[in-house]
């Protein structure tokens, strides 16, 4: 009977999910489609690949985006607000936004995980005390998992010496990419199965003045802030239409002359020098 009624079940569920998905890939088309079945599945790491690739590929039709896995260096100093909460670090990249979403409120601080690491480091609160550390121990008692998948205490401490070892790092060698410190390409990387997606370079989204807003990586983001480092690199994930058009004028002009006024004061931001030395104003 028991197993009757999880048959049960279970068929109702996979009949619901076939449904909804056949409704959204015929009223939204096949990229929504597809991003609903990563809710569902957990892609193996080809899959997951191939996967952002296709993304990139759809945007490219419009838009000359950069490559998925296209690394940029900018001074973490210039990142202080963040992106909203419904951009994804993956599902969302190569993405063009048009909208105010880039208006956004929210400041770095807002994120008890930033917030910690500022206040251990920067002013030597002994991590007990930090908020990470309080909301985690108050969420494990009530069953719950919080900071990166802590569960128990142990995984809590283990999360602490992680972030120490982290910040040592980075203190004494500089903020490294995923490529350099892999000595490899991230393509490379995933496609040979070691990519661990929760251990990925900074992710950002850039505003339609060029302004990067912060998406993933709170507690590296803070370190470098810490340090006060001038160069980390970062991954853009999705960009404001209009910062598009203005890397789109870039790209498609033959000299410096044709550019227009905003082209010509984005030359030296980080997420057109690609472009700047390519076509070599």
């Amino acid at each position: 009977m028991v197993i009757r009624v999880l048959m049960q079940r279970l068929l109702e569920h996979v009949r619901a999910t076939f449904l909804s998905g056949i409704s959204i890939l015929q009223n939204e088309g096949l990229r929504p489609f597809i991003q609903a079945g990563l809710r569902e599945l957990n892609l193996n790491h080809r899959g997951f690949y191939y996967y952002l690739n296709y993304l990139y590929k759809q945007s490219h039709g419009s838009y000359r985006t950069a490559e998925p896995f296209t690394i940029v260096n900018t001074d973490p100093q210039r990142i202080r607000y963040r992106a909203p909460r419904d951009i994804d670090r993956w599902k969302h990249v190569g993405e063009v936004r048009d909208g105010n979403w880039d208006y956004s409120s929210r400041t770095l601080e807002d994120s008890v995980k930033y917030r910690s690491v500022v206040d251990r480091f920067e002013n030597g609160t002994p991590w007990k005390e930090t908020d990470i550390y309080q909301e985690t121990l108050e969420r494990l008692e009530n069953g719950e998992t919080h900071w990166n998948g802590c569960r128990t205490v142990d995984d809590l401490e283990r999360r602490i010496d992680h972030v120490e070892r982290l910040y040592e790092t980075i203190r004494k060698s500089g903020f490294k990419s995923q490529s350099e410190l892999h000595s490899e390409s991230v393509k490379s990387i995933v496609l040979s199965g070691a990519f661990d997606r929760s251990k990925t370079d900074v992710a950002v989204a850039v505003g339609r003045d060029g302004e990067f807003l912060f998406v993933d990586g709170n507690h590296r983001l803070a370190i470098a802030h810490v340090l006060g480092l001038e160069d980390m690199p970062v991954r853009v994930v999705v960009r404001h239409a209009r910062w598009q058009n203005i890397r789109e004028e870039i790209t498609s002009a033959d000299s410096k002359d044709e550019l227009s006024d905003d082209a010509v004061r984005s030359l030296s931001h980080p997420d057109v020098r690609s472009v700047v030395d390519q076509n070599e104003f």
